[in-house]
């Protein structure tokens, strides 16, 4: 088996102590991998690190949409389609509001 650079714990040990692998996530910066039998069962994050990633994601998700929509408006040929041509007829109606819907 390959030697890892990074934190590893057992199931046992987390069974044991959950918060020793916490702990080590903590103190390590990083997940700890957590084995059951030579084979990885799961990383174990703290919760600042697990919400640090999906806000990481988050912006990476922001980034590629910005740069797709950049790519578009660079593009010679781009298509443009009226409101009607989008939503039909129902773009030329006036709304009904109804304040009755439970929506305040």
């Amino acid at each position: 088996m390959r030697i890892l650079d990074i934190p590893t714990t057992s199931i046992s040990d987390v069974k044991r102590s959950p918060m020793d692998a916490f702990q080590k996530a903590d103190q390590e910066a990083a997940g700890v991998y957590v084995f059951n039998r030579e084979k990885v069962a799961g990383v174990m994050l703290t919760q600042k690190q697990y919400e640090s990633l999906n806000r990481e994601i988050e912006d990476l998700y922001d980034q590629v949409a910005d740069l797709m929509a950049e790519k578009r408006l660079l593009t010679e040929n781009v298509s443009t389609f009226s409101d009607v041509e989008v939503r039909g007829a129902i773009a030329t109606e006036h709304p009904v509001i109804d304040d009755e819907d439970g929506w305040e």
